[in-house]
């Protein structure tokens, strides 16, 4: 994700973009993404997960278990 932090790492700007093209998505994970995890967890729909560790990387995660 693009945040001031990453941009402080040397070739961010290369691994940033070779995530996207490697994730099944073809797309880089946003704010919004995690955003939108985090409204489902807060919600009653997410009342029966527990200890889980779940991955916004559009996909990426998938791949490195593969």
């Amino acid at each position: 994700m693009n945040t001031i932090a990453a941009r402080g790492i040397p070739g961010f700007t290369a691994l940033r973009d070779a995530a996207r093209e490697a994730a099944p998505l073809h797309r880089n994970t946003t704010q919004a993404d995690v955003g939108d995890l985090v409204a489902f967890l807060a919600s009653d729909r997410a009342a029966g997960i527990t200890g889980q560790t779940l991955y916004v990387d559009c996909g990426l995660s998938a791949l490195a278990a593969s």
